[in-house]
């Protein structure tokens, strides 16, 4: 089993009570979270965040064994939960994160009364509609070179090969001092594998199974793909166990783009009895 990377937030002198797990997207890390969650500590400083870095991302990249699954993915953060320094009540996550969210919520049983998922589709995605980004970048880093002299270089490839620099400089984030200059970190097989897992996750067995007095709430980006017309009336037809809740104008990183609004429906989520 892995020993997953975690980084804790907290407010003021006094422990949490609670803690708050913050699950990032496909290529991301947990540090992706820090100015939202240090923005929700501060908030709500009897809650503590809890920033983690899934399976091949950031710093859980040594010793982990395929399979390189959502529900391995989602088994990994399950056996790190004891080492949390207090009781996780909340689960918020984007993306891949917040398919792993759902597996996490079938494997323990609904053992999480709150949680969050950001721009994820309940439905398995056999076609990858909204995920032709991810898609894109994976096919373009397994062409390119792992080893750049300078950080500048392997933005300037990215660039390259047709993404946006500020996509190209988070990607750099992966980028580890090597002799000479810089390595590329991933796991790119891994996370091929952890991708198509996304894609074929079919996770309303968990939505339409909500336990009374617990709760689910969507968050999605109204310009975005990813979560599909059919699936948007399909879970707002299953309240008040389940929510959701359409950020305007917002793509599929709506915490990005609308990062108050989103901070906005997170608390309504997370603070709902």
């Amino acid at each position: 089993m892995a020993t997953l990377a975690y980084t804790s937030l907290t407010a003021g002198p006094t422990a949490p009570d609670r803690w708050v797990l913050f699950l990032h997207g496909l290529l991301g890390r947990g540090g992706n979270w820090r100015s939202f969650a240090r923005r929700w500590v501060d908030a709500h400083p009897r809650s503590g965040a809890a920033l983690v870095d899934l399976r091949l991302h950031g710093e859980s990249t040594l010793a982990i064994e395929p399979p390189h699954t959502v529900p391995a993915a989602a088994a990994d953060v399950l056996a790190l939960v004891p080492s949390i320094p207090g009781p996780v009540e909340a689960l918020v996550g984007h993306s891949l994160g917040g398919k792993v969210v759902l597996a996490m919520e079938r494997a323990s049983g609904h053992r999480f009364p709150r949680a969050v998922v950001l721009d994820a589709s309940p439905s398995p995605r056999p076609d990858g509609l909204g995920a032709e980004q991810t898609r894109d970048i994976l096919a373009l880093l397994g062409r390119l070179p792992r080893a750049y002299r300078t950080r500048t270089d392997f933005v300037t490839a990215v660039e390259g090969g047709g993404q946006p620099r500020a996509i190209a400089q988070w990607l750099a984030m992966a980028l580890r001092p090597a002799e000479g200059g810089f390595v590329l970190s991933l796991d790119l097989p891994g996370l091929e594998s952890l991708y198509r897992s996304v894609l074929a996750e079919d996770d309303w067995d968990v939505v339409t199974s909500v336990p009374p007095g617990h709760r689910l709430a969507f968050v999605v980006g109204g310009a975005s793909p990813t979560v599909e017309p059919a699936a948007r009336a399909r879970l707002a037809a299953l309240a008040p166990e389940v929510t959701l809740e359409e950020i305007p104008g917002s793509g599929h990183w709506v915490h990005v783009d609308a990062p108050d609004a989103t901070f906005a429906a997170v608390e309504r989520a997370l603070s709902s009895r």
